[in-house]
């Protein structure tokens, strides 16, 4: 199991919905279809300006006798 941790960073919370965000976030840090991404953290790191800044912690596992295709996020 990998872990990666991505920084979520919300301006206005009136046009942010975190668990879509946050499932945003799983679905394009796969590498190959069939990875299974979970939230291990949200670390919240305050307020800076105007924005309130998150760190996503992420959990990445891989079947590597049947990882999928792999995925082209571009």
């Amino acid at each position: 199991m990998d872990k990666t941790f991505v920084q979520l960073d919300v301006r206005n919370w009136d046009n942010t919905e975190l668990v879509e965000s946050l499932y945003e976030i799983c679905e394009t840090s796969k590498e190959y279809e069939n990875d299974v991404v979970e939230v291990h953290q949200v670390v919240d790191l305050g307020k800076l300006k105007n924005e309130w800044r998150y760190l996503i912690i992420l959990n990445i596992s891989q079947d590597l006798d049947n990882l999928g295709a792999q995925i082209d996020h571009y």
